[in-house]
């Protein structure tokens, strides 16, 4: 990892945990703060994939899944983004998902690593119980907002924590520019 994504981690990671405090403070509004921010950033990644998938991806061996994920990424996004004339609990629900499928992911992956022997298995498998707990924490309680988006307010800091301590760890492979 090059210093500019370093950078850029730590300062987007800086901004989550920001976000997460101001959302903290103005709960009533907090979900549709992260509805916004979920689909705009499903849209940015969408399109960030759609452009390596026409510049580089199309020419390599599996190149169309990226396609795919794009796709299906753009879909998300809208879909994300057109929810604002709904009742929030439909909204929390949604949001609620996305973070249990991640975590739900990220705990696969560290499985999946702790099987191949990786040393580093650990911080993906931590990452998603703590996802995977704080989606049964926002389940729970799913009838009074206030306290789910306070929940998942402590769920986005520790997102932001850890990027910002991924942007310090060192690289396990060396790079040759």
């Amino acid at each position: 990892m090059n210093a500019a994504s370093r950078i850029f981690k730590c300062v987007t990671g800086i901004l989550i945990i920001v976000l997460a405090v101001v959302m903290m403070m103005w709960p009533e509004w907090g979900y549709i703060v992260i509805n916004a921010v979920l689909g705009l950033t499903l849209l940015i990644s969408a399109i960030r994939n759609l452009v390596y998938y026409f510049r580089m991806a199309r020419h390599m061996v599996g190149g169309r899944n990226t396609l795919y994920s794009a796709l299906i990424q753009l879909d998300l996004a809208m879909f994300t983004l057109t929810l604002t004339n709904i009742p929030k609990i439909f909204i929390m629900i949604y949001l609620v998902s996305v973070f249990g499928v991640t975590g739900l992911l990220r705990l696969l992956r560290g499985l999946e690593a702790k099987k191949r022997n990786a040393p580093a298995w650990y911080g993906s498998f931590i990452n998603g119980v703590v996802y995977l707990l704080i989606t049964v924490l926002c389940t729970i309680f799913i009838s009074n907002t206030t306290v789910m988006v306070i929940v998942f307010c402590v769920g986005l800091i520790f997102v932001g924590l850890s990027r910002v301590v991924s942007a310090f760890q060192r690289a396990k492979i060396v790079y040759v520019q």
